[in-house]
């Protein structure tokens, strides 16, 4: 049974008189102090029949309730008392497995990134391995829009996930001939065209839908002359309105190939060594 305070598995007791509830004194006096501050409180009774925290590892547990969140509501839905709320557990409890919001989005990163990334066996040649990291991390985004705020910054977590996803990219462009300084920035190149173009994932939080802003968009546009001498902008609007996730996908492929070819075309080449 886990403790009716914090959610921890009571530590190893004497089987005679009345059943141990507590994990620890502290939480004894926790608990005391909320009854005769606020009076009797079913918060307990929540927290011991919580889905949540019957786990042995509450931590776990927690993150995959958060990543939930995320994924039907956005990040702007994670916050550590709402978290709390939907575990049925007081915050400081909360508090004890995850140390703040900041510590709680590294976790869901690494969390979605083991998941998301399993160990496959890698294709020998060097692009084709960069084609299905880049696609396995489109997937990631697509599946998770979220995560692009967490990862796409000048300070991104760092755990081992996020290392391993990094490293997968920097090993297959060294085995491709760059050396490690140039693979790394190789890799951010690779990395920004990803995240760049996960920006444009439709989250379905407008007003409209794409098919309908896309038609109402080029009736503007052709209404103002603003298509004239435009090709580029006429052959899109020859192609109609179409669905934003089948358009995005098509457009992502498009400057993958070319972004790979150009890794692979402009890759250094060993310089050989000098006769004698």
């Amino acid at each position: 049974m886990p403790c009716v305070e914090c959610g921890h598995p009571l530590p190893p007791g004497r089987r005679q008189g009345r059943p141990r509830r507590y994990c620890s004194r502290a939480c004894q006096a926790r608990a005391y102090r909320r009854r005769r501050d606020h009076g009797p409180s079913t918060a307990h009774r929540r927290l011991a029949n919580s889905p949540v925290m019957a786990s042995v590892d509450p931590r776990d547990r927690l993150v995959r309730l958060a990543v939930e969140t995320a994924d039907a509501a956005g990040l702007d839905a994670i916050s550590m008392r709402a978290l709390a709320e939907r575990a049925g557990m007081p915050a400081h409890a909360l508090y004890r497995a995850v140390r703040n919001r900041g510590d709680l989005l590294a976790t869901m990163a690494e969390h979605v990134i083991n998941r998301r990334m399993p160990d496959r066996t890698a294709p020998a040649d060097p692009r084709a391995r960069l084609d299905r990291l880049a696609r396995d991390e489109w997937a990631m985004y697509r599946r998770h829009p979220w995560l692009l705020a967490i990862l796409a910054t000048s300070r991104p977590p760092v755990g081992p996930a996020v290392l391993s996803m990094a490293d997968r990219t920097v090993e297959a462009l060294t085995a491709a001939g760059y050396d490690p300084g140039e693979a790394f920035a190789a890799y951010l190149s690779l990395s920004a065209y990803i995240q760049g173009m996960a920006l444009l994932i439709d989250r379905e939080t407008a007003d409209t839908t794409y098919r309908t802003w896309w038609s109402a968009t080029v009736k503007r546009l052709e209404s103002t002359g603003r298509t004239q001498q435009r090709p580029w902008l006429a052959a899109v609007r020859h192609s109609g309105p179409g669905d934003a996730d089948v358009d995005l996908d098509t457009w992502f492929d498009f400057g993958l190939q070319q972004l790979l070819d150009g890794l692979m075309m402009n890759r250094p080449v060993p310089s050989s060594p000098i006769p004698s």
